[in-house]
């Protein structure tokens, strides 16, 4: 293996990226569980759920961008703990309607604030110019993160 080929980790994009979201992960995972005993796709799926536009399990699917099986297994979770209710849509019998029932809108509105807390925690020490770059960073890698051909 020569110098090219070695990988400095701390410059690989991807590697520093994937290091930073386990640990935002375990961050926000803890404050769930100590506050809610909700899992992070619990919690994320709620928060999109709380979201007036959204309003079929399609619309979660979207908004989370995680596979069907994974939103599928969240809302039964949060159904059998009675935090969102499903029902057949009456103008396509393919869509699910989903809301929150007033448990769930109950743990939104208890852990919004917390998770805002947190939020602003993370920002701190960012000027606004600094995050509005980062965001703009964060979703040209977005963009990117799509279909890619590379030959070998």
């Amino acid at each position: 293996m020569t110098d090219s080929q070695i990988y400095d980790l701390k410059k690989h994009l991807t590697y520093q990226i994937a290091r930073l979201q386990a640990k935002l992960s375990a961050q926000a995972s803890e404050l769930l569980k100590e506050h809610l005993n909700l899992s992070l796709s619990e919690w994320r799926a709620l928060a999109v759920i709380y979201n007036p536009e959204v309003e079929t399990q399609k619309d979660v699917l979207l908004a989370m961008g995680l596979d069907k099986g994974q939103i599928s297994r969240t809302i039964k979770r949060l159904e059998k703990k009675e935090l969102v209710q499903t029902d057949k849509s009456t103008a396509d019998n393919r869509l699910r309607k989903i809301s929150l029932t007033q448990a769930g809108i109950d743990h939104v509105d208890k852990m919004f604030p917390i998770m805002m807390k947190r939020q602003a925690h993370l920002q701190a020490g960012f000027a606004e110019e600094e995050l509005e770059q980062l965001f703009d960073y964060l979703h040209r890698l977005e963009d990117k993160s799509g279909a890619l051909n590379i030959e070998g």
